[in-house]
């Protein structure tokens, strides 16, 4: 799904889009979206957020206001907000993106941020404005540490 939405943004766009890099690490015991610093930042304010385990198997428990769909897919974290938006990087997992909702008629698919389990390996997709696009991928570690992945391909699929 993350994926899709990438690429699928970088083939409407082409030209006019860009695409950097998102990695995940801790900051006060809360797990936190950077840009990576090797990449260009992106000029706008966020759109929409959204975290996946990469395997798509890991369902968490849908709770009122979730997309199940999305949940189905193996979400545990989807927000968005309209253009008129606030938020930039970094981005607290779970915190709300600031800004303007869509409109009424567009409704959000989100899914409330759910528990992540270490080990399984997420995936993160965010949209800045209309022509940035991030990703990265990431896991816990049952110390309480983060391990950023690099991007999935033929050799790092797992």
């Amino acid at each position: 799904m993350a994926r899709a939405l990438i690429i699928a943004g970088v083939l409407l766009l082409g030209g006019c889009s860009y695409t950097y890099g998102i990695l995940a690490t801790m900051v006060d015991g809360r797990l936190t979206f950077v840009v990576d610093p090797d990449q260009r930042r992106p000029s706008a304010c966020l759109t929409s957020i959204i975290v996946m385990a990469q395997d798509g198997q890991r369902r968490a428990q849908a709770e009122p206001g979730d997309d199940v769909q999305l949940i189905d897919r193996g979400v545990v974290w989807s927000n968005s907000v309209g253009y008129d938006c606030e938020t930039r990087f970094p981005v607290t997992y779970g915190a709300p993106l600031a800004g303007a909702p869509k409109s009424p008629e567009q409704p959000g698919r989100e899914v409330g941020a759910k528990p992540l389990t270490p080990g399984v390996i997420y995936e993160v997709a965010a949209v800045a404005g209309a022509t940035g696009y991030g990703g990265g991928r990431f896991r816990l570690t049952t110390d309480g540490r983060v391990e950023n992945l690099p991007a999935r391909g033929p050799s790092n699929d797992r």
